[in-house]
């Protein structure tokens, strides 16, 4: 996969409407991504897979509350060679915490990169 951070949201305390709203335990981060599958073949994105580092170096899964997102395809989607598919990841972290970077990963088991959102 090929990743492009188009922009980073802080400080929401909440998402959804109605019976899909939902509150953080902290602030809800959302990051817009854009995932370009470069490969020769299919390949499944699994937001579960994203991490986010705050300014103290602490590590955030990705929130479930990200199923009530609107046109999120960020949150499991198979990408065909050569597509593109853009979306948001949504963390809760600590009202008091800064996001400073974000590991993005094409599979559990790989080693990722790090993209700094300073």
């Amino acid at each position: 996969f090929e990743f492009v951070v188009t922009e980073v949201e802080t400080g929401l305390t909440s998402i959804g409407e109605g019976i899909t709203r939902e509150e953080p335990q902290g602030q809800f981060v959302l990051v817009h991504l854009s995932v370009t599958n470069i490969g020769d073949e299919a390949q499944s994105f699994f937001d579960g897979n994203q991490k986010l580092v705050d300014d103290r170096g602490r590590t955030h899964e990705t929130s479930s509350a990200a199923m009530w997102l609107e046109d999120n395809d960020l949150w499991v989607n198979d990408i065909n060679p050569g597509n593109t598919v853009e979306g948001v990841l949504l963390f809760d972290i600590p009202e008091d915490a800064t996001p400073a970077q974000l590991e993005l990963h094409d599979s559990a088991f790989s080693g990722g990169v790090t993209v700094d959102l300073r």
